[in-house]
């Protein structure tokens, strides 16, 4: 079937079998087209086949009907061939041809350099870099991996118990970008690989008050855990529970006061400590909100320095 009969057929079976050719003539104030008669302002909504359809048309089986029509054309003219470029010109005006649009081809990115699996693979838990990722090679080595999750679930079924591992993984560069991610699998080494892919995936951005604190006070709820953060002074440490430490040392936190009342699951702690730093508001955008300028007094009167005392 060709490709013009192929939309067609599509096309006709859409519309319940009313369609219109811009080839039918019009009868009075109306068409008939497949023995169905049709109102002429009615076939104005109806497409134009003769046109390029960048959804349907096959550009491979195109250029050789196209070449057909050329080549008879010129037969048909014979001796009175000018130039080849006239029998192109004849044959689009006739036949209605245009060029494919330019965005209509996909250009696909370059497939990157084959890499070594030694040089993409980590030695330490066999964690490997792809394109999937979502982040340059250079920073896949730098990232600090902490497993805070594993534990062994079951599954019940009709047939029996089905066993797996469980792992809850965070990730993050030390620089204020983090996320989390969780891995399940017959093997525990397995779903804390799954786990790390996921937490690399979902990494995103907290802003922190010069590199080391959060902006302000913060008191969030995820489920049956209460979660309240206290920014501190330079210096201070981070006075937490153990598994928030662990994610203010992925963040690059270094300042920073916690506690958690109702559940202390470390699978919803480590989601409300997420959900909790996205709820920071920034003094700058709240500068902009207000329409009022924003000065430091820490940064501009004392001229950001900091006590000797302060951890690198």
């Amino acid at each position: 079937m060709s490709t013009v009969a192929l939309r067609l057929t599509r096309r006709i079976q859409a519309t319940a079998g009313i369609r219109a050719f811009g080839a039918c003539t019009v009868v009075g104030k109306t068409r008939n087209t497949l023995g169905t008669v049709v109102s002429a302002a009615m076939t104005k909504s109806f497409p134009d086949f003769s046109k390029f359809d960048p959804v349907y048309d096959d550009i491979s089986e195109n250029t050789s009907i196209i070449e057909l029509w050329k080549k008879q054309k010129a037969e048909e003219l014979g001796s009175n061939i000018s130039s080849a470029s006239h029998i192109d010109a004849l044959v689009n005006k006739e036949r209605n041809i245009t060029d494919a649009p330019a965005n209509f081809f996909r250009r696909y990115p370059k497939p990157p350099a084959k890499m070594n699996l030694e040089e993409v693979t980590n030695a330490d838990d066999g964690m490997f870099w792809s394109e999937d990722l979502l982040i340059p090679f250079e920073q896949f080595g730098k990232l600090s991996k902490k497993t805070l999750v594993v534990k062994r679930t079951t599954q019940m079924t009709s047939k029996g118990k089905i066993p797996s591992m469980y792992a809850m993984v965070v990730v993050g560069n030390g620089m204020g970008s983090a996320g989390y991610g969780e891995g399940k699998s017959f093997e525990a080494s397995k779903a804390v690989v799954l786990a790390t892919r996921q937490a690399i995936k979902s990494m995103q951005f907290f802003p922190r008050y010069d590199d080391r604190t959060i902006y302000h006070d913060i008191e969030h709820k995820f489920k049956a855990t209460k979660m309240l953060l206290w920014a501190r002074r330079p210096g201070f440490g981070c006075r937490v529970s153990p598994v928030v430490h662990e994610i203010c040392e992925c963040i690059g936190i270094q300042d920073l006061a916690g506690k958690i009342h109702g559940s202390r699951n470390p699978m919803n702690v480590i989601k409300a400590v997420f959900g909790a730093l996205q709820t920071q508001r920034v003094p700058d955008d709240l500068a902009k909100a207000r329409g009022m300028r924003l000065v430091d007094v820490y940064h501009t009167y004392y001229g950001n320095i900091k006590p000797t005392f302060v951890r690198k």
